[in-house]
């Protein structure tokens, strides 16, 4: 999966993001928000990890964004099948046509100004 140009590799049965380049760097599942039929992630494209920080985000929002992901299972759906111990062939019948090669994740930019408006009503 790239993220603003970044490679990650998506690892379903250690449950996180793997910058490709840099093994130590991973962003774990546990951040993802759920987000349509996905997930999503507030991104840092400086660190290509989470911020460290709400204040950090509050002083400086431009520097960050939303990253979109689809759902696990059309990511990772190998990594799925060994976590849940289900055979590959009953989650993908035809893997050459489910499992992707690279996936380039959805950006968005992070308002504060819609929030701060809702907060206010």
């Amino acid at each position: 999966m790239e993220i603003k140009g970044t490679v990650f590799e998506v690892d379903a049965f250690r449950e996180v993001l793997r910058q490709a380049d840099d093994r130590h760097n991973t962003i774990p599942f546990q951040v993802f928000d759920k987000e349509g039929d996905g997930y999503r992630l507030l991104y840092d494209p400086l660190t290509r990890n989470i911020p460290r920080s709400k204040k950090a985000v509050l002083a400086d929002p431009d520097r960050y964004c939303w990253v979109i992901l689809p759902a696990l299972m059309e990511l990772d759906p190998e990594g799925i099948a060994l976590r849940y111990e289900i055979p590959l062939e009953v989650l993908c019948p035809d893997p050459e046509h489910l499992i992707p090669k690279e996936v380039i994740a959805e950006i968005k930019q992070v308002s504060l100004s819609a929030r701060s408006s809702q907060q206010k009503k």
